[in-house]
């Protein structure tokens, strides 16, 4: 079922976990772009080689428009994909999916992961994994299949309530161990028992604040922000998980079961 968005872009339900694929207050496009792309381009716009992992491709919005925004700034290093899928049923219906207009330049991308899924070209490889995405970074992990870890990771499965072994402290120490030491993670849930799940794990969170859309979370694995992102043009502010804890004593993190 298709569902129209705030900023008109078009987004789908999913009935298997009861919940679309963006928050269609926000905008399928601008949801995109604020909590994950531009955040992630700013934070990581020296490295040489960006290894993303897009959690999960779903129709896709964050692997393209990744690509088409990295183009318009001006990137200047190699862009590495890597996302997992569980749907493939999915894939072959995205082809006629009405996206924006700003991506449609990125079409051939989409035509690409849907029939081979993987797409190269000069400075940008993406490969798209089918299956069940937790079993797929641990395979990343037994095989040593990543040269280099993580730089950024868009950590944009469906929600903690309804997709629960994407959030849990088990799957957060996952993350980390695939991770590199200045990773940045963007989501947009703020749920408290993720929050705390991801601290144990080793993550520190920050409220990133945007006027466009509401406001969303990064993850890292130090207690410092580039200083240029607090001052200037973010507005991030570390997430106070010791006031949720006092205010909410019977908070837990959440766990595999």
């Amino acid at each position: 079922m298709q569902i129209f968005t705030g900023d008109s872009s078009i987004t789908l339900y999913n009935a298997q976990f009861d919940e679309s694929y963006h928050n269609a207050k926000d905008g399928a496009l601008q949801e995109t772009l604020h909590k994950h792309i531009l955040p992630a381009l700013f934070l990581c716009a020296k490295e040489p080689i960006l290894n993303v992992l897009d959690m999960c491709f779903g129709l896709g919005f964050n692997t393209l428009c990744l690509s088409l925004m990295a183009r318009l700034q001006g990137f200047e290093g190699k862009i590495v994909i890597h996302s997992p899928e569980l749907d493939s049923a999915l894939l072959p219906k995205l082809l006629k999916h009405p996206y924006p207009q700003e991506l449609e330049s990125e079409r051939a991308i989409l035509e690409s992961l849907v029939t081979t899924h993987y797409y190269k070209r000069q400075n940008l490889e993406i490969i798209l994994h089918l299956g069940e995405a937790r079993e797929i970074l641990k395979s990343f992990l037994l095989s040593n299949r990543l040269k280099i870890p993580f730089h950024c990771i868009f950590q944009d499965p469906f929600s903690p309530v309804k997709n629960r072994n994407l959030w849990t402290y088990e799957y957060f120490k996952i993350l980390y161990k695939i991770s590199a030491e200045n990773v940045i993670i963007t989501t947009y849930s703020h749920h408290s028992s993720m929050l705390y799940s991801a601290f144990l794990a080793g993550f520190y969170a920050y409220k990133l604040q945007q006027k466009c859309v509401r406001d969303s979370i990064v993850f890292t694995k130090t207690q410092e922000i580039p200083t240029l992102a607090l001052e200037n043009i973010l507005q991030i502010t570390p997430v106070n998980l010791a006031h949720k804890i006092k205010t909410n004593p019977n908070l837990w993190g959440l766990y595999d079961e």
